[in-house]
């Protein structure tokens, strides 16, 4: 098993030289671009951090860094695996929990004086953290095999080009990794969030334009209005901001998310596809960490 998709390889042919361009330039795409925009987006929340946000709202900019554990902590397979779902999944619940956060403080109920706090803050990312873990602990009891190294032929096609790759010996779990572990990492992933930051979205654009009418239709005096109007723009403000990283999300996750599901299903036949392949997931990673420039 390889430590993102099945590791699939084919030897020399026709295409080989086709393949190996396109690998080659998938290799240099990813890097440049993930640390490009993880730069970026770690320099703008820097220095835009305010006493006002607590930490858990930095954190999902920090824990998106799959690629740093690929060439720094590769000990075993196991954790290599487990980590980059483990972050992932930190990463999406955070944005879904800083949504329901920003959703609450746009609202006049209660529920805010007890979520919208710091205290809440960090027992709810306590919570995340340990879901995440207990969701993907079965790679790390499952998979017990080191990181191998192919001894195939130089000539050898493989996806993301890379010679390494892990397994489990139990084939009740490799079944489970081929056949529902797509299913149930798109569910808990990108469905229940995607459906939760929606309803969010949904909420704040309307608790905005309310705020809005309220402004101009009970704020009668000069002061009051620009007063009152001063607070709709920063209501706006973040408003607008968490818009962009919600549609964001699935623009950037999505579109690599189900290609992979698919590949899976349907793997390459030829090395031109598997190259071909590989240059479309180096981009799709690679911009998926567009949304590191964004801050609240």
């Amino acid at each position: 098993m390889r430590n993102f998709e099945r590791n699939l390889f084919f030897s020399h042919n026709d295409s080989f030289d086709e393949y190996q361009k396109l690998t080659n330039i998938a290799h240099w795409i990813y890097p440049i671009w993930s640390i490009t925009f993880i730069i970026i987006g770690t320099l703008i929340n820097i220095l835009i951090i305010n006493v006002d946000i607590t930490y858990h709202y930095l954190l999902p900019y920090i824990t998106d860094g799959r690629m740093f554990l690929q060439y720094v902590l590769p000990f075993t397979c196991k954790f290599l695996v487990f980590f980059t779902f483990f972050l992932r999944y930190i990463f999406i619940w955070l944005i879904v929990m800083i949504n329901i956060d920003r959703c609450l403080y746009l609202t006049t109920t209660t529920l805010k004086l007890l979520i919208c706090r710091r205290r809440s803050a960090n027992i709810i990312s306590l919570v995340i953290v340990i879901f995440s873990f207990l969701v993907n602990a079965h790679f790390l009891i499952f998979l017990k095999d080191p990181i191998r190294i192919e001894s195939s032929s130089r000539k050898a096609c493989m996806l993301d080009g890379f010679y390494y790759y892990c397994e489990s010996r139990n084939r009740h779990f490799e079944n489970f990794y081929k056949n529902i572990w797509p299913i149930y990492n798109v569910i808990i992933f990108a469905l229940v969030p995607v459906f939760i930051i929606f309803i969010c979205f949904l909420l704040i654009v309307r608790n905005i334009y309310l705020s809005k009418r309220r402004i101009f239709d009970f704020d009668e005096r000069r002061d009051s209005i620009i007063s009152g109007s001063k607070q709709n723009d920063r209501l706006c403000s973040i408003g607008k901001v968490l818009i962009y990283l919600d549609l964001l999300f699935p623009v950037t996750i999505f579109p690599v998310l189900f290609f992979q599901i698919y590949i899976n299903y349907y793997p390459p036949k030829t090395c031109l596809n598997i190259g071909i392949i590989n240059l479309i997931l180096s981009m799709g990673y690679s911009i998926s960490f567009i949304k590191n420039t964004f801050a609240f």
